[in-house]
């Protein structure tokens, strides 16, 4: 058993790698590159064109399950609101391109499209859930040069008031392209990765546990179809880390084998959009309530849609 793990987390390690490294790139570049006040116009107020604008932002990102959260962090401490944050964690990973290009070689075009309609709608709904649950005003910018001393073109990282983040490195002076590169990477790479790496770990740690303590065949037994199978697979996959682009063929399999493709549909919704790592680190940045919303709408919503789908003989 002990083997086991050990070869499943290498496996989960293995294939979070580069979409981590792409995740805490995109980090680096957000906060070196775009302006605090850039964000802020688009998602960061407390509003349905926020949700939609964060949403329709992450589909075409090319960021799997892990790839996402420091993305996802950085955009919130940038000043993206928690319900323009939380649409964007869950589409994102759930709608990558290369995830939609291998889901229509392997399950077709009408499976596909009902696969992206499916996770856009779950997204956007969870965002409007939590935009009315949350109670969250706009986001102030980070970079606030009258309570922080931040001056554009000055050293305002090191002379801004105590306890004072000014939010990207635009308004801390960083102006050469070399100097950007070097703070995008140490923001990327040194201040992302200590902050929240090794919760990503610890995530990719349960999820080995439990993909050794639940083998596949027995899951296969119980997804022929039905609204229990739904719950089943749900249950299973919202802990787990699974990659939407490595997931479909799987999921492929899986259904030709037996399994009823609505429940291969929460799966590839509910997989990649929730996985320990991501739990952990949004309920660290954003709070228990927001966490609790984020998994629970996901989940039921997922099983809910796949549901009706099924029910009106559209998969």
């Amino acid at each position: 058993m002990l083997i086991a793990i050990l070869e499943s987390f290498w496996r989960f390690l293995l294939e979070a790698a580069p979409w981590l490294l792409l995740g805490f790139l995109f980090a680096g570049l957000m906060s070196t590159f775009i302006p605090s006040q850039v964000i802020l116009r688009y998602v960061g107020r407390g509003n349905v064109r926020s949700i939609l604008a964060a949403t329709l932002i992450g589909i075409p990102l090319p960021l799997c399950s892990c790839g996402v959260i420091p993305t996802g962090i950085a955009l919130h401490r940038q000043g993206a609101s928690r319900a323009a944050t939380i649409a964007f964690l869950v589409a994102t990973p759930a709608t990558t391109i290369t995830a939609i290009i291998i889901t229509v070689a392997m399950l077709g075009w009408r499976f596909t499209v009902l696969y992206v309609a499916a996770a856009v709608a779950v997204a956007i709904i969870t965002g409007l859930a939590a935009l009315v649950l949350l109670r969250e005003g706009p986001r102030q910018a980070v970079a606030n040069t009258a309570a922080c001393g931040c001056v554009e073109g000055s050293d305002c990282c090191e002379s801004a008031a105590p306890g004072c983040t000014c939010g990207s490195q635009w308004a801390c002076g960083v102006h050469g392209f070399w100097e950007r590169v070097r703070a995008t990477f140490r923001y990327g790479f040194v201040d992302m990765v200590g902050d929240i790496g090794h919760w990503i770990v610890i995530g990719l740690a349960a999820a080995a546990v439990l993909t050794a303590l639940i083998p596949q065949h027995v899951i296969g037994e119980y997804l022929g179809g039905g609204l229990l199978s739904l719950v089943i697979v749900a249950l299973v996959a919202a802990p787990s880390y699974v990659c939407s682009t490595a997931t479909v063929p799987f999921v492929a399999a899986m259904v030709a084998g037996g399994m009823d493709p609505s429940a291969g549909l929460v799966f590839l919704i509910l997989g990649p959009a929730t996985n320990l790592s991501t739990i952990l680190v949004v309920g660290r940045s954003m709070g228990k309530g927001a966490v609790a919303l984020y998994l629970g709408c996901v989940l039921v919503l997922s099983v809910g849609v796949a549901y009706v789908f099924d029910a009106g003989g559209l998969l």
